[in-house]
């Protein structure tokens, strides 16, 4: 039965053929090991290599800067490559990029990174173009209301808040009659939680250290040099010398041009990076199982 098999002319074909492929490889074996051990290193991969290495992707800077290197630091490049290049070949043959969750999120960081290559293209933001976005997004610069102020505080802990109230009224008259200096208030009063001195503090934080009716009585203050109050906070009550209190408002488009320059860019290189991944999925056909 063999001998019949053998008689085929197919299986004598592939047997032959087989021979042929065994014994060329056999002849050629140091070739082989020559090819796959060979780097070959030209200026298209050194460029590549320098853009990826640096985190930019501006293929006429890097023509330039290979073009300016020395010999020296030439031969510094290609040994850099040579070496990443090894170590890459003897990682993928000792298969280690297999099941790997690392190398998968490294390799995912670089595509999304790679993404972000293609700002390059898009155009230029036009002063329009920045007025328009700071029209969109007037909220994100608005300006909080803020203070500077200090106070003398008398708490309610162990005394009812009509007994504190009256001790802060009469507090107030010396403090006047004094010309008590903002830099002075540390020696009247009882201790207070948080701040003697408030110097441009927001609405919000003011608010949270004193309450919201303390918050709302503060900005309705005048800045008349003298103390006043008292003003009743969460704690107790307090006798306030205002230096500033400046209501929140929006700024002019002027004034924070090169901000929201910053804004609108980073918002259009986000804008292109995720029109660049939505291309690359364009590509492949998600099945839900």
């Amino acid at each position: 039965m063999y001998k019949k098999f053998l008689k085929e002319p197919l299986v004598q074909f592939l047997l032959i053929a087989l021979v042929l492929l065994g014994g060329e490889r056999w002849i050629n074996a140091e070739d082989y090991a020559y090819d796959q051990y060979l780097i070959q290193v030209d200026d298209q991969q050194l460029l590549q290599f320098m853009q990826l290495r640096a985190k930019t992707f501006r293929p006429d800077q890097a023509e330039a800067a290979l073009a300016a290197l020395g010999s020296e630091e030439r031969q510094r490049l290609v040994d850099d490559y040579a070496r990443d290049e090894v170590l890459f070949r003897e990682a993928m043959a000792l298969n280690l990029d297999n099941n790997d969750q690392i190398i998968r999120r490294r390799l995912i960081q670089k595509m999304d990174y790679l993404a972000q290559g293609f700002y390059d293209e898009a155009e230029p933001l036009t002063e329009q173009d920045l007025r328009d976005y700071y029209a969109d997004n007037q909220q994100a610069y608005k300006k909080a209301a803020e203070a500077t102020f200090t106070h003398v505080f008398i708490s309610m802990q162990n005394r009812p808040s009509e007994e504190a109230q009256a001790m802060a009224n009469k507090l107030l008259g010396q403090l006047n009659a004094e010309q008590v200096p903002f830099e002075n208030a540390s020696r009247y009063g009882e201790r207070f939680l948080y701040n003697r001195n408030y110097v441009n503090r927001e609405d919000d934080e003011i608010g949270s250290h004193f309450g919201q009716s303390f918050q709302e009585t503060l900005f309705a203050l005048n800045t008349a040099g003298q103390w006043q109050g008292p003003v009743q906070s969460s704690y107790g009550w307090h006798l306030v010398l205002l230096v500033k209190n400046a209501a929140a408002y929006l700024p002019e488009f002027e004034e924070i041009s090169s901000a929201v320059f910053a804004d609108a860019q980073r918002q259009q290189q986000r804008e292109v990076k995720r029109q660049a991944i939505d291309k690359l999925m364009a590509k492949y056909q998600i099945e839900i199982e």
